[in-house]
Protein backbone atom coordinates (compact mmCIF):
# COMPACT_ATOMS: atom_id res chain seq x y z
CA UNK A 1 0.00 0.00 0.00
CA UNK A 2 1.23 3.42 -0.89
CA UNK A 3 1.65 5.79 2.04
CA UNK A 4 -0.44 8.94 1.56
CA UNK A 5 1.76 12.02 1.57
CA UNK A 6 0.91 15.66 1.51
CA UNK A 7 2.53 17.46 -1.37
CA UNK A 8 5.50 19.71 -0.88
CA UNK A 9 4.84 22.57 -3.26
CA UNK A 10 7.53 23.73 -5.60
CA UNK A 11 8.90 27.23 -5.08
CA UNK A 12 11.04 27.18 -8.18
CA UNK A 13 9.75 28.75 -11.42
CA UNK A 14 12.09 26.49 -13.38
CA UNK A 15 11.35 23.10 -11.80
CA UNK A 16 11.47 20.02 -14.02
CA UNK A 17 10.40 16.44 -13.51
CA UNK A 18 13.40 14.54 -12.18
CA UNK A 19 11.66 11.25 -11.48
CA UNK A 20 8.23 9.79 -12.10
CA UNK A 21 7.15 6.41 -10.77
CA UNK A 22 3.99 4.36 -10.80
CA UNK A 23 3.15 2.74 -7.49
CA UNK A 24 0.34 0.81 -5.87
CA UNK A 25 -0.85 -2.72 -6.57
CA UNK A 26 -2.30 -1.66 -9.90
CA UNK A 27 0.19 1.09 -10.71
CA UNK A 28 -2.52 3.75 -10.44
CA UNK A 29 -0.55 6.07 -8.14
CA UNK A 30 1.99 8.53 -9.50
CA UNK A 31 4.95 9.69 -7.44
CA UNK A 32 6.44 12.78 -9.06
CA UNK A 33 9.75 14.30 -7.97
CA UNK A 34 10.83 17.69 -9.24
CA UNK A 35 14.45 18.72 -9.44
CA UNK A 36 13.91 21.37 -6.75
CA UNK A 37 13.17 18.61 -4.22
CA UNK A 38 9.38 18.84 -4.37
CA UNK A 39 7.33 15.66 -4.19
CA UNK A 40 3.74 15.03 -5.33
CA UNK A 41 1.84 11.76 -4.86
CA UNK A 42 -1.57 11.39 -6.48
CA UNK A 43 -3.91 9.10 -8.37
CA UNK A 44 -3.52 8.77 -12.14
CA UNK A 45 -7.24 9.38 -12.64
CA UNK A 46 -6.77 13.08 -11.81
CA UNK A 47 -6.51 15.36 -14.90
CA UNK A 48 -3.04 16.48 -13.74
CA UNK A 49 -1.71 12.97 -14.36
CA UNK A 50 -2.13 13.13 -18.13
CA UNK A 51 -0.35 16.48 -18.27
CA UNK A 52 2.56 15.32 -16.13
CA UNK A 53 2.98 12.09 -18.06
CA UNK A 54 3.23 14.07 -21.28
CA UNK A 55 6.02 16.19 -19.74
CA UNK A 56 7.92 13.22 -18.37
CA UNK A 57 10.91 13.56 -20.66
CA UNK A 58 10.57 17.21 -21.51
CA UNK A 59 13.60 19.45 -20.87
CA UNK A 60 11.31 22.45 -20.37
CA UNK A 61 10.32 23.77 -16.93
CA UNK A 62 6.88 22.81 -15.67
CA UNK A 63 4.32 25.59 -15.88
CA UNK A 64 3.16 26.96 -12.54
CA UNK A 65 -0.44 26.05 -13.35
CA UNK A 66 0.57 22.41 -13.74
CA UNK A 67 2.32 22.48 -10.37
CA UNK A 68 -0.86 23.88 -8.83
CA UNK A 69 -2.87 21.04 -10.40
CA UNK A 70 -0.43 18.50 -9.01
CA UNK A 71 -0.72 20.09 -5.56
CA UNK A 72 -4.50 19.82 -5.79
CA UNK A 73 -4.30 16.20 -6.92
CA UNK A 74 -1.86 15.34 -4.15
CA UNK A 75 -4.09 16.84 -1.48
CA UNK A 76 -7.13 14.99 -2.82
CA UNK A 77 -5.20 11.73 -2.79
CA UNK A 78 -3.89 12.26 0.74
CA UNK A 79 -7.33 13.28 1.98
CA UNK A 80 -9.01 10.19 0.55
CA UNK A 81 -6.32 7.92 1.99
CA UNK A 82 -6.76 9.47 5.42
CA UNK A 83 -10.53 9.02 5.13
CA UNK A 84 -10.06 5.35 4.20
CA UNK A 85 -7.73 4.92 7.16
CA UNK A 86 -10.37 6.32 9.52
CA UNK A 87 -13.06 4.09 7.98
CA UNK A 88 -10.82 1.05 8.40
CA UNK A 89 -10.72 1.72 12.13
CA UNK A 90 -14.46 2.26 12.61
CA UNK A 91 -17.66 3.18 10.81
CA UNK A 92 -18.03 6.93 10.31
CA UNK A 93 -20.89 9.28 9.54
CA UNK A 94 -20.41 11.95 6.91
CA UNK A 95 -20.38 14.88 9.33
CA UNK A 96 -18.02 13.14 11.74
CA UNK A 97 -15.61 12.17 9.00
CA UNK A 98 -15.74 15.68 7.55
CA UNK A 99 -14.85 17.15 10.96
CA UNK A 100 -11.94 14.77 11.45
CA UNK A 101 -10.51 15.55 8.01
CA UNK A 102 -10.93 19.27 8.64
CA UNK A 103 -8.88 18.96 11.81
CA UNK A 104 -6.17 17.28 9.74
CA UNK A 105 -5.88 20.48 7.71
CA UNK A 106 -7.42 19.40 4.42
CA UNK A 107 -9.32 21.93 2.32
CA UNK A 108 -13.11 21.84 1.98
CA UNK A 109 -12.75 21.02 -1.69
CA UNK A 110 -10.57 17.98 -1.03
CA UNK A 111 -12.81 16.78 1.80
CA UNK A 112 -15.99 17.11 -0.26
CA UNK A 113 -14.40 15.19 -3.11
CA UNK A 114 -13.28 12.45 -0.72
CA UNK A 115 -16.53 11.98 1.18
CA UNK A 116 -18.63 12.16 -1.99
CA UNK A 117 -16.57 9.46 -3.68
CA UNK A 118 -16.66 7.25 -0.59
CA UNK A 119 -20.43 7.60 -0.30
CA UNK A 120 -20.83 6.74 -3.97
CA UNK A 121 -18.66 3.66 -3.48
CA UNK A 122 -20.74 2.60 -0.46
CA UNK A 123 -17.80 2.87 1.91
CA UNK A 124 -19.35 5.75 3.84
CA UNK A 125 -22.96 5.34 4.90
CA UNK A 126 -24.80 7.26 7.65
CA UNK A 127 -27.46 4.55 8.03
CA UNK A 128 -24.85 1.82 8.51
CA UNK A 129 -22.92 3.99 10.96
CA UNK A 130 -26.09 4.69 12.94
CA UNK A 131 -27.00 1.02 13.22
CA UNK A 132 -23.49 0.00 14.28
CA UNK A 133 -23.35 2.81 16.83
CA UNK A 134 -26.80 2.04 18.27
CA UNK A 135 -26.02 -1.67 18.69
CA UNK A 136 -22.77 -0.91 20.49
CA UNK A 137 -24.41 1.75 22.65
CA UNK A 138 -27.16 -0.59 23.80
CA UNK A 139 -24.63 -3.22 24.84
CA UNK A 140 -22.86 -0.88 27.24
CA UNK A 141 -25.60 1.59 28.21
CA UNK A 142 -29.31 0.73 28.18
CA UNK A 143 -31.20 3.64 26.64
CA UNK A 144 -34.55 4.18 25.00
CA UNK A 145 -35.17 4.88 21.30
CA UNK A 146 -35.62 8.64 21.65
CA UNK A 147 -32.31 9.04 23.50
CA UNK A 148 -30.44 6.98 20.90
CA UNK A 149 -32.01 8.97 18.07
CA UNK A 150 -31.18 12.28 19.73
CA UNK A 151 -27.56 11.33 20.29
CA UNK A 152 -27.18 10.19 16.69
CA UNK A 153 -28.64 13.49 15.49
CA UNK A 154 -26.11 15.35 17.65
CA UNK A 155 -23.42 13.46 15.73
CA UNK A 156 -24.77 14.79 12.44
CA UNK A 157 -27.03 11.94 11.36
CA UNK A 158 -30.39 13.11 10.03
CA UNK A 159 -33.46 12.49 12.14
CA UNK A 160 -35.06 10.17 9.59
CA UNK A 161 -31.89 8.11 9.16
CA UNK A 162 -31.35 7.90 12.91
CA UNK A 163 -34.97 6.87 13.49
CA UNK A 164 -34.88 4.11 10.89
CA UNK A 165 -31.54 2.82 12.19
CA UNK A 166 -32.70 2.67 15.82
CA UNK A 167 -35.96 1.02 14.77
CA UNK A 168 -33.98 -1.63 12.87
CA UNK A 169 -31.70 -2.29 15.84
CA UNK A 170 -34.63 -2.78 18.24
CA UNK A 171 -36.45 -4.97 15.72
CA UNK A 172 -33.37 -7.17 15.42
CA UNK A 173 -33.19 -7.47 19.20
CA UNK A 174 -36.80 -8.69 19.40
CA UNK A 175 -40.16 -7.30 20.42
CA UNK A 176 -39.13 -7.09 24.09
CA UNK A 177 -35.93 -5.14 23.36
CA UNK A 178 -37.18 -1.81 24.71
CA UNK A 179 -38.55 -3.47 27.85
CA UNK A 180 -35.29 -5.34 28.35
CA UNK A 181 -33.25 -2.14 28.01
CA UNK A 182 -35.60 -0.38 30.42
CA UNK A 183 -35.30 -3.18 32.94
CA UNK A 184 -31.50 -3.02 32.78
CA UNK A 185 -31.53 0.75 33.22
CA UNK A 186 -33.97 0.50 36.13
CA UNK A 187 -31.89 -2.17 37.82
CA UNK A 188 -28.78 0.00 37.63
CA UNK A 189 -30.55 3.08 38.93
CA UNK A 190 -32.23 1.34 41.85
CA UNK A 191 -28.81 0.40 43.17
CA UNK A 192 -28.16 4.07 43.86
CA UNK A 193 -29.04 5.51 47.23
CA UNK A 194 -31.49 8.37 47.50
CA UNK A 195 -33.37 7.50 44.29
CA UNK A 196 -37.08 7.80 45.07
CA UNK A 197 -39.74 7.02 42.46
CA UNK A 198 -39.91 10.57 41.15
CA UNK A 199 -36.16 10.68 40.59
CA UNK A 200 -36.21 7.24 38.98
CA UNK A 201 -38.90 8.32 36.51
CA UNK A 202 -37.00 11.50 35.66
CA UNK A 203 -33.72 9.61 35.16
CA UNK A 204 -35.33 6.98 32.95
CA UNK A 205 -37.11 9.58 30.82
CA UNK A 206 -33.78 11.33 30.29
CA UNK A 207 -32.50 8.01 29.00
CA UNK A 208 -35.19 8.02 26.33
CA UNK A 209 -37.76 5.61 27.71
CA UNK A 210 -41.49 6.38 27.35
CA UNK A 211 -43.34 7.37 30.52
CA UNK A 212 -46.00 4.66 30.11
CA UNK A 213 -43.38 1.91 29.96
CA UNK A 214 -41.56 3.35 32.97
CA UNK A 215 -44.74 3.40 35.06
CA UNK A 216 -45.52 -0.19 34.11
CA UNK A 217 -42.07 -1.40 35.11
CA UNK A 218 -42.16 0.49 38.39
CA UNK A 219 -45.54 -1.04 39.20
CA UNK A 220 -44.13 -4.48 38.50
CA UNK A 221 -41.15 -3.79 40.74
CA UNK A 222 -43.41 -2.55 43.51
CA UNK A 223 -45.59 -5.67 43.27
CA UNK A 224 -42.50 -7.90 43.48
CA UNK A 225 -41.29 -5.94 46.51
CA UNK A 226 -44.68 -6.40 48.19
CA UNK A 227 -44.59 -10.15 47.56
CA UNK A 228 -41.03 -10.37 48.90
Amino acid sequence: MVSPEHERSSNSPNARVSELKREGADGSVLRVHLDDGSLFVFSDDHPAAEIVLSLRDSPDPIDESVIERMAEAAEMYACRRKALDLLARAEQCRKGLYSKLTRKGFSQFAINQAVDSLETAGLLDDRRFAEVWARARLRIRPEGPSKLIGTLMSKGVSGSTAGKAVETVFQEAGEDAVDDALERALTKLTRRTGMDEKKLISALMRRGFPFSAIREHLMQHNRRDEID
